[in-house]
């Protein structure tokens, strides 16, 4: 390389590798080997007088990282990145090429006779120009990575990128690393991890490099911009953008110091990613190798021990299979093996470092040790004096194998398969993300629970007090354990979980306000008053271990306590309610706890729990102060623990089970009644009003379902048994149940509906109804209409004021008594509306049985037979024709009612059956106009209508049968193609014979098609192919139906027939295969076998309209001629079956 000024270095090239690395004042140069000039690099460097001083040398100083874009260098005690610039297409040039070029000279990197023609003046740095004389923008960013506190000059300067999995843009929304696999994405933003070291020091960073930002020109690049044209940056600065292409992040938990000098390193991709991620190993002066997390690099995860003598042992390299060799100056070598953690190990660690940073008696030693699994020397290790360092490496180690490190678990492992294998991962959970209990019954979720304990108790011991950390911690517990019912249905030891209880003690005690009466600083450093984070963590660690009463109790406590009520920031009601850790009323919204999140959180709780299925949970549920509580103070929220997992639209209640049992087992549904019914909610008087004009009659829904207010316990049963049945949820009609439990809560809700409207009875009216029984009353005809119902009338109907007689007429429509009902609505009560509104309420239902009897055919026929469903197939209009006749007599306005009955549901109507039922002696007038013309239009129009989409759906299913014909053509067109023969496991065949005609054996048929085989022979199979093509004059165009050859006799009983594949279709002009396969015993067969062949076809007739087969069918038994054709005999060798013999 020739050592100017200006150093053009290539850092990255395809295929190709670094050599060395050197340093000359304040430049950086690499030098890359090319074997071949086709792989040409596409980044290059010229970095003039960039950095401060001189480059350290040694083989680890430099390392090109971001997949070459970016290179890292040691200056002194500092580290410092630089970006390259993407060679634009054509720049490089062989050294005949650039001999014909027209623009000769600049600088020349003579690599393996590669050239690199610069385009400018190399004298004049402020002048450069492409061929066209337009600005070259060389675009170098530069960027200070790390700089440690003491330059060591002695031991070498260490830059190693660690291996990691790249995430895409698209994974990260559009911020992230890139695959790294492609450098022709010119814009792909690259992520890469590195490892600095000088001398004892060292740290990890992330360094990003995104192209599309320029420092010195401090704007967004254009995205479609191929290289760097000053025309291309057409946006404006970002006042977000604070630097340029390359972004470095700072170390992570900052700079660790080892007690030797590091002398070499190298990155591990772990044996298992989805586990540990990346690793480090770190050789020391000492002889020592540490590997190391880079999320945690100041505790050593492993310590192998390479050479005894101090600074003999100087450079460590990597080999495959997750090895490493450590060479010595004497001539040594040691090969190095890695292996991963164990749990034992974490637990092990786990409890060193316990006792380092919180002392032999800070902690609950011995129940953490029993808890985890301890050995007896990690439980036996005496430490050194506790101190705020200790824990704070404590807190880091326990934030990295929790996956709690802010920056994650960078490479894509999730330090959490630690304690979850396989099975407990990603599996079980419900629609809220929670594992339902999945991941609790993993053997080692105790060592999970206790680390999250044990973070939890390092939060009350740092100064300051680190509460978030400890919220955030307990709560990732909780959300992947999911439900805990209890210890005993899960695999907690009985130690974690007292663990728990003994840090969850701790962390209300850190909570509990040391002076009331101001906000003084204690000596912690933390202001007095309640620390909320603290009680929230202590109740998701109640949780993760089973102990959900508890964790309930500690919430309602410190909200119904007047001590802590009375310490309210700023007063207010009591929907204002917080907790507060200062006096401040700015500080309420972060610090503090409104009423209403405090609801959210305990119906979020309770409603888990309720979903869980357990029943302990569910007594948990339906035994708390809390749930009442909730029900008195937001009635809407405390219902919604009930009602979560109910499905809230038909496609939901699909997918479920058919019974109401699956969201409330026998027993718990009245239950759960008898709790609604004795709760009194807490609505203010100022509100009352209000909510009943809002759900009034005079203001109904598009749908006309009012829901009711929930300002009772009636109307909370009400309410829940709607959603229990799904009449409030759209449920699709379904064959009905024969329980009784379900049909005595469909009695409840009819019930429950009745008395609201009895209950709310005007009282200057003594049959009218108040704005709420109009809801009410509403919701008790919706029930008694719903085509799902299955209240028993007979309970009812004894119960019904005979006032109620639309509601009486609903319940004989569901005793199948249409024609009483009818008569109810239109003599009764004067109104053919109604009556018309029943009759389509009724066609609806059977609208709705006939697709439920397509899906369920054996379920409707059986419950046709037991009685649980009733098929309805009578014309729902014509019962109410007939009662208008009998009604009104013969008279005019009886004729009248029924014609314009007739006129109005002319298309969902027997016509011939309604003309039989009118009197002879209408006259046609009144008929033609207003009903038989219009039905006959109708008719006309319909039946053109059916015969368009006939012909259309002809067309697609003859269009669709043609694909399938080359789809399956296609699929035996090749031998490892077919799939009847992928149970063969055929390998390569031994010998594959020529093509060769296959003719009849008698008198040639004009229809006969031509037939050429191949014989594939395998150690245990002979396979025949048959290419047959449909191109027989005599056909006319006619396609053939099951092709298929047949070997109908063989000299040996060493080949036997085994599988015949027969081409289904074959359309004209077109060649299919064929195939017939023999089991061979090659070492059984005597010289030459003889097979007797025949082919079997059928002539499909044709449509001589489309001129397409009418029937696709691949059975014999289907329409069209068959034909046998015996063809010439097939000879089969021994000598075939043996390669070596041909």
């Amino acid at each position: 390389v020739d050592p100017v000024p200006a150093v053009r270095a290539v850092a990255l090239a395809l295929h190709g590798s670094i050599s060395g690395t050197a340093g000359t004042g304040s430049t950086t140069t690499t030098t890359t080997s090319f074997t071949n000039p086709s792989l040409l690099p596409s980044i290059y460097y010229n970095a003039v007088d960039i950095l401060p001083s001189s480059v350290r040398s040694g083989d680890d100083s430099m390392a090109c990282v971001c997949n070459g874009r970016v290179v890292v260098v040691a200056v002194g005690n500092a580290f410092y990145a630089v970006s390259g610039t993407n060679v634009p297409h054509g720049t490089w040039y062989t050294r005949e090429e650039e001999g014909r070029s027209p623009m000769r000279g600049g600088v020349e990197n003579a690599v393996s006779g590669v050239g690199f023609v610069d385009h400018g003046d190399d004298d004049d740095d402020d002048d450069d120009h492409d061929f066209n004389g337009e600005y070259l923008n060389k675009g170098h960013d530069f960027e200070k990575v790390l700089a440690f506190r003491q330059s060591s000059q002695v031991h070498p300067a260490i830059v190693v990128e660690i291996p990691i999995s790249y995430r895409s843009e698209a994974e990260l929304g559009g911020i992230g690393a890139g695959t790294g696999s492609s450098m022709d994405m010119e814009d792909e933003i690259c992520t890469s991890l590195v490892f600095l070291a000088s001398g004892r020091e060292c740290g990890t960073v992330e360094i990003l490099h995104n192209p599309r930002l320029y420092s010195n020109a401090g704007l967004l690049r254009s995205p479609n911009s191929s290289k760097d044209d000053p025309s291309d940056r057409m946006l404006k600065p970002s006042p977000s953008i604070s630097c340029g292409s390359i972004v470095v992040g700072s170390p992570r938990h900052g700079i660790a110091t080892l007690a030797s000098p590091i002398l070499a390193a190298l990155g591990l991709q772990s044996t298992s990613t989805s586990r540990t991620g990346p690793l480090m190993a770190i050789l020391t002066s000492d002889g020592l190798v540490h590997t190391r997390s880079p999320s945690c690099i100041s505790i050593p995860l492993s310590t192998i021990e390479v050479g005894t003598r101090p600074n003999d042992y100087f450079t460590l390299r990597a080999l495959p299979n997750n090895k490493a060799v450590a060479a010595s100056y004497g001539g040594e070598a040691r090969l190095i093996s890695f292996k991963e953690d164990t749990v034992q190990d974490l637990a092990d660690r786990m409890v060193k470092l316990a006792i380092d940073g919180l002392g032999s008696n800070g902690f609950p030693r011995s129940e953490f040790a029993e808890a985890v699994g301890a050995t007896f020397s990690a439980t036996s290790y005496v430490g050194p004096e506790s101190n705020n360092a200790a824990k704070t490496v404590l807190r880091q180690y326990l934030e990295m194998i929790l996956g709690l490190d802010v920056t994650g678990d960078f490479g894509g492992g999730d330090t959490n398969s630690y304690f979850f294998d396989e099975k407990y991962q990603g599996s079980g959970k419900d629609e809220n993300g929670f594992h339902v209990g999945a991941a609790s019954r993993s053997p080692h979720v105790s060592t999970y629970l206790s680390a999250t304990a044990l973070l939890c108790l390092v939060c009350t011991r740092l100064t300051p007090l680190n509460p978030t950390l400890a919220n955030r911690a307990a709560k990732m517990c909780a959300g992947k354990l999911g439900v805990v019912s209890s210890i005993t249905s899960s695999s907690i030891n009985t130690h974690a979980s007292d663990l728990c209880e003994l840090v969850v003690q701790t962390l209300l005690m850190e909570a509990e306000c040391k002076d009331s009466s101001n906000s003084t600083v204690s000596s912690r450093g933390t202001k007095s008053g309640i620390q909320i984070e603290m009680v929230e963590a202590a109740t998701w660690l109640l949780r993760s271990c089973g102990k959900h009463g508890k964790a309930i109790d500690i919430l309602q406590k410190r909200m119904t306590d007047p001590a802590i009520r009375n310490r309210t920031v700023g007063g207010g009601s009591s929907s204002e309610v917080s907790f507060a850790i200062g006096s401040p009323t700015s500080r309420r919204s972060r610090d503090g706890w409104s009423q209403l999140k405090f609801e959210s959180f305990t119906a979020t709780h309770l409603g888990e729990l309720w979903s869980y299925g357990d029943d302990e949970c569910r007594n948990i549920v339906l035994n708390s102060l809390a749930t009442r509580r909730l029900l008195e103070t937001n009635p809407m929220l405390g219902l919604n623990v009930f009602t979560a997992s109910h499905p809230n639209n038909s496609e939901q209640w699909n997918d479920a089970l058919s019974n109401a049992d699956s969201f409330a087992p026998p027993g718990y549904t009245m239950k759960v009644v008898e709790l609604l019914k004795s709760v009194h909610p807490r609505i203010p008087n100022d509100k009352r009003d209000k909510v009943v004009q809002i759900n009034s009659p005079e203001y109904p829904s598009a749908d006309t379902k009012l829901s009711l207010p929930l300002e009772s316990g009636r109307a909370l049963s009400a309410t829940y048994l709607e959603s229990l049945i799904g009449i409030s949820s759209n449920r699709p009609q379904r064959i009905k149940s024969t329980s009784s439990v379900e049909s005595s809560i469909h009695n409840e809700l009819a019930l429950l509906l009745l008395e609201g409207v009895l209950s709310e009875r005007s009282d200057d009216k003594s049959d009218g109804d108040s704005e709420l029984g109009s809801i009410y009353r509403s919701n008790l005809r919706r029930l008694l209409g719903w085509a799902n119902a299955q209240v028993d009338p007979d309970t009812l109907m004894s119960a019904l004021p005979t006032s109620f007689l639309r509601e009486r007429a609903l319940l004989l429509g569901q005793l199948g008594r249409h024609e009483d009902a009818l008569r109810i609505f239109y003599e009764e009560l004067k109104s053919l509306d109604l009556a018309l509104e029943y009759c389509d309420a009724r066609y609806e239902k059977q609208s709705a049985q006939k697709p439920l009897m397509k899906r369920s055919p054996s379920k409707v026929k059986q419950g046709i037979e037991d009685g649980s469903f009733g098929m309805d197939t009578g014309c729902a209009y014509l019962p109410l024709v007939a009662v208008v006749l009998e009604c009104d007599g013969h008279t005019d306005q009886g004729i009248e009612a029924a014609i314009k009955v007739l006129s109005l549901r002319r298309e969902n109507i027997d016509r011939a059956a309604a003309l039989r039922l009118l009197p002879k002696t209408i006259p046609l007038s009144k008929l033609s106009s207003s009903f038989l013309v219009p039905a006959l239009i109708d008719s006309e129009s319909e039946g053109r209508r059916l015969t368009v989409v006939s012909s259309l759906l002809r067309a697609k299913y003859i269009r669709l049968k043609h694909k399938l014909t080359e789809a399956q053509i296609k699929s035996q067109s090749s031998l490892h193609r077919v799939p009847a023969f992928r149970s063969l496991n055929l390998d390569d065949p031994v010998y594959v014979s020529k093509s060769f005609k296959a003719r009849p054996s008698n008198t040639t048929m004009p229809h006969f098609p031509d037939i050429s085989l191949i014989k594939y022979f395998f150690p245990r199979y002979v396979i025949i192919q048959a290419m047959v093509t449909n191109s027989a004059a005599a056909l006319e165009g006619k396609t053939l139906g099951d092709v298929q050859l047949i070997v109908a006799e063989s000299s040996d009983e060493a080949l036997l027939p085994s599988i015949n594949v027969p081409i289904k279709t074959l359309s004209p002009n077109v060649v299919g295969s064929s195939w017939c396969a023999l089991a061979a015993s090659p070492q059984r067969l005597d010289g030459t076998a003889i097979l007797a062949c025949e082919l079997r076809y059928r002539v499909l007739d044709i449509d001589t309209v489309t001129g397409a087969p009418l029937t696709f069918s691949g059975s014999f038994v289907s329409t069209g001629r068959s034909f046998v054709e015996e063809i010439q005999d097939v000879d089969i060798r021994r000598a075939e079956f043996m390669l070596d013999d041909l």
